[in-house]
């Protein structure tokens, strides 16, 4: 057996962030542990305890890593909406989208769940950077209304939508119509 190649600390770390994605991905949060993490890029359980500190680091770090992308994601739709290329209706779909890709509001419960808030500062740093985006560009509605509404219903979507829903006898999407329809009753029609 060839040993596994020799990687920086920073390629490391990328590395079994990667990994944790993945798993979130395919397998759930339950399955993100430092030993599953290690396993699948061939480093050592002790690897990765020098690198992230604990099972919690990791969680953050991988926090970290989603709450980027789901942050390109939305940013990208409301500058879309900012130049007229998009709707409201646009927005929030690239908002619960990016939360169903990537497992989002599966991570924030479990990081709730299990007491590690500290892990949930990346997701706390990037709502806040949105609702600053709109106070720089001179917006002063209230979007830090809208935001906390639309990411706890993109959260609770991406846990339990399509269960809720059916229970509920509505299609998939009538969260995301209800969305809309908070938008415009907090700020008016343009978002």
């Amino acid at each position: 057996m060839t040993p596994p190649k020799r990687l920086s600390p920073d390629q490391s770390r990328a590395a079994a962030v990667a990994a944790a994605r993945e798993l979130l991905r395919d397998q759930g949060v339950a399955a993100v542990t430092l030993k599953s993490v290690a396993s699948r890029i061939g480093r050592t359980h002790a690897t990765l305890l020098h690198h992230f500190g604990s099972v919690a680091g990791l969680h953050r770090a991988l926090a970290g890593a989603i709450a980027r992308s789901v942050s390109h994601s939305i940013r990208d739709a409301i500058g879309k909406r900012r130049r007229g290329e998009a709707s409201e209706r646009d927005v929030v779909d690239a908002m619960f989208d990016a939360f169903a890709r990537e497992r989002a509001g599966e991570l924030i419960g479990w990081i709730a769940l299990t007491r590690q808030r500290e892990a949930l500062q990346p997701i706390i740093d990037t709502v806040a950077a949105i609702i600053a985006d709109f106070r720089q560009a001179g917006d002063d509605r209230p979007m830090d209304k809208v935001t906390l509404g639309l990411v706890l219903l993109a959260i609770g979507d991406s846990l339990a939508g399509e269960e809720i829903a059916r229970a509920a006898r509505q299609q998939r999407d009538a969260v995301r119509e209800i969305a809309v329809q908070q938008i415009a009753a907090v700020v008016g029609a343009r978002v």
